[in-house]
């Protein structure tokens, strides 16, 4: 992240927690003139691919950064990060395998949804946020409710209404989409699931290519309603359970990693 000398000495405890996360270099005329960094001098050296940044015992009660924060965060790094309850992980670049893989789902996807108005996918990387309705039911929802993450492939919905003026999406998908990797694979089957379950998304796939199989939930009332495991060798296709027709072949195995 590259920040003006003045903008770090303005708002100096601000970018000593982001830097927590990642490296500040602090420019002088557009020069860098020094590196703020938790981790040591090299820029880089504090960062873990998909490593949550453990905030303590409570991270959203004593999260280092809060929703406005982590967007000015995202905005002026190159680096991809998700905030699942007052947690940040950063995203590890995707390997060819899972490519590959997504991009035979979206095709899928994309001709099953060409005649049917209203609905459409869309590719990662593109951020969703998410509110927890357990939460916030007997109270107001406050922007530090906000969890923002980005499923590799989702399904939206009507979603015309929901765009801001600073063309961001805004809504809930219906569908989303993960490809389970090494670096990813507690983090999408265990937080991102139970966020998607608790957020009004309706259903989410699984795909494990080590495993060869797609894991199809359901979800109603903040609960899982139905989960069907196709697999390879048992199952050609793995089908929508929202959308009837919508199926997507199962991927076989690959030798590279993910």
């Amino acid at each position: 992240m590259l920040v003006t000398a003045t903008e770090v000495q303005n708002n100096f405890g601000k970018y000593l927690r982001i830097c927590s996360i990642e490296p500040v270099v602090i420019t002088r005329n557009g020069i860098p003139q020094a590196v703020l960094s938790a981790g040591g001098s090299e820029p880089g050296s504090s960062l873990v691919l998909e490593h949550v940044v453990d905030y303590g015992p409570s991270p959203r009660r004593n999260s280092l950064l809060g929703y406005r924060d982590f967007i000015d965060l995202t905005e002026k790094s190159d680096n991809r990060y998700e905030l699942i309850d007052g947690v940040v992980y950063q995203l590890a670049s995707p390997g060819f395998s899972h490519q590959r893989i997504l991009g035979d789902l979206y095709i899928a996807f994309w001709q099953y949804f060409q005649d049917k108005p209203g609905c459409g996918p869309f590719l990662s990387p593109f951020d969703i946020e998410l509110i927890r309705r357990l939460q916030v039911d007997h109270r107001k929802p406050t922007e530090d409710d906000i969890n923002v993450v980005q499923p590799d492939l989702i399904v939206l919905c009507d979603y015309e209404k929901d765009i801001s003026t600073k063309d961001r999406y805004k809504g809930i998908p219906t569908l989303v989409v993960e490809i389970l990797s090494p670096t990813n694979r507690g983090n999408d089957r265990i937080r991102k699931l139970g966020l998607y379950m608790e957020s009004g998304i309706r259903e989410c796939w699984h795909v494990d290519p080590k495993n060869t199989s797609i894991t199809v939930y359901s979800f109603l009332d903040n609960e899982i309603q139905d989960e069907i495991i196709y697999k390879a060798g048992e199952d050609e296709y793995a089908h929508s359970l929202c959308f009837e027709g919508l199926k997507a072949l199962v991927p076989v195995s690959y030798n590279t990693v993910v």
